[in-house]
């Protein structure tokens, strides 16, 4: 019979309060005290500082490079600098003896003009010295002959003996004589001393002709110069603008020695990163790298750091940020792929560390000015750290082994 009234709701009230009850110790125990549950959450893992092996994995990126490349470089110029008037594009197959690059000649131009005039008037300042030296030279010759005839005159009139003469004739024809050959020594001497310095004026108008001479050769071979061709066969590489940090461009102001070009060899390539200077120890020379293309990631090329810089340099752009250049020589190039200037990826692979202390990064602050840990029993504490992964890093100082830190939460 169906229950009706109050009967009813009397009857329903004590189900109902254990249907209450059951429910509120549900939510306040939950499910951590049924023996039978399996979905019991994990209690928190403990942040302690502990012993253990440091595996550290440091990735860095850099461009493919080739070991070994024919580079175009700009000439000596009269000017030292230059523009680019035109470049090839990069990455273009080129011929050998093919035009490549184009440099602005406008700079010196005027100047081999300039230098083709003073080759001109130095080869006229010669011609005419040695036409004046000649006429000179005959014209001095011409007054020794005339001294040495009246030497000759005066020699046979002082043989005349002294009876057959009247007064002081002979006297006077002895004096003649030697007048006659002190002007002849003297026309000798004026001729010797021509000769010297029309010798030594003609010498320093040759040295001013070749000195001419060379200039503009030097220039013409400028001009020549400044169309660059390829010296063999390959890919055409255009350089980096070491100022801008940046490919150059056609416009750009490049000096004598500057490589604006190169033809690389792609038989053996190498990769060339930066390291930030904030990493400084991360690397050294040896250690094993695992090298990707960004264009190929499905390929890994094996190699090893080659070198490090011992020195940061800034980098382009007057930045402020400084990196050491690092060099990762490959086990084995794929000419078929590898083309210089594509990205890279390069894994280093530190050996591990046996051994040492090691805190959790989430027990650390490391955003202040010195790195500290959070003790769970007490105040943070400063420490000194040795290289991070991702979860730990290396305690060189600070705290021991067994202390427990709290997280930043």
């Amino acid at each position: 019979m169906p229950v009706t009234g109050y009967q009813g709701t009397a009857r329903l009230a004590p189900a109902a309060a254990a249907v209450w009850l059951a429910v509120a110790s549900g939510c306040s125990t939950g499910r951590a005290n049924d023996p039978d549950s399996t979905a019991s959450p994990a209690r928190p893992q403990e942040l302690r500082v502990h012993r253990g092996q440091f595996a550290d994995r440091f990735v860095l990126t850099g461009q493919l490079a080739a070991v070994n490349a024919e580079n175009l470089a700009v000439p000596r110029i009269p000017s030292w600098q230059t523009t680019v008037r035109w470049l090839e594009e990069e990455g273009t197959l080129v011929r050998a003896g093919q035009k490549v690059v184009e440099l602005d000649t406008s700079s010196f131009a005027q100047d081999y003009g300039e230098k083709l005039l003073n080759r001109d008037q130095a080869g006229s300042d010669l011609e005419q010295a040695e036409a004046d030296g000649a006429i000179q030279k005959a014209d001095k010759e011409f007054q020794l002959a005339q001294k040495e005839i009246a030497v000759e005159k005066a020699a046979l009139n002082a043989t005349i003996p002294a009876e057959f003469l009247r007064g002081k004739d002979y006297q006077e024809n002895q004096m003649a004589l030697r007048r006659a050959e002190t002007e002849r020594d003297k026309a000798k001497e004026d001729l010797a001393a021509l000769l010297l310095s029309s010798a030594e004026s003609l010498r320093q108008k040759r040295i001013a002709l070749e000195k001419a001479l060379r200039e503009v050769a030097a220039a013409r071979e400028a001009m020549e110069g400044m169309v660059l061709t390829a010296p063999k066969d390959g890919i055409l590489v255009v350089m980096n603008d070491p100022r801008q940090g940046r490919k150059l461009q056609v416009g750009d102001s490049v000096w004598v020695g500057l490589p604006v070009a190169s033809i690389p060899d792609l038989s053996v390539m190498r990769v060339e990163g930066k390291l930030s200077d904030v990493d400084d120890g991360r690397i050294a020379p040896g250690l094993p790298a695992r090298c990707v293309m960004d264009a190929y990631p499905d390929r890994v090329y094996t190699g090893r750091i080659e070198d490090v810089t011992p020195v940061a340099q800034e980098e382009a752009g007057r930045s402020l940020r400084r990196a050491y250049n690092v060099r990762i020589a490959l086990d084995a190039s794929d000419p078929e792929r590898m083309r210089p200037g594509m990205s890279v990826k390069v894994e280093v692979l530190p050996p591990p560390r046996e051994k040492v202390l090691l805190a959790p990064r989430e027990g650390l602050d490391l955003e202040g000015p010195s790195p500290r840990a959070r003790r769970a029993g007490g105040d943070p504490v400063d420490v000194k750290l040795g290289p991070c992964n991702l979860d730990e890093c290396v305690v060189e100082g600070g705290v021991e082994e067994g202390v427990i830190l709290r997280s930043r939460g």
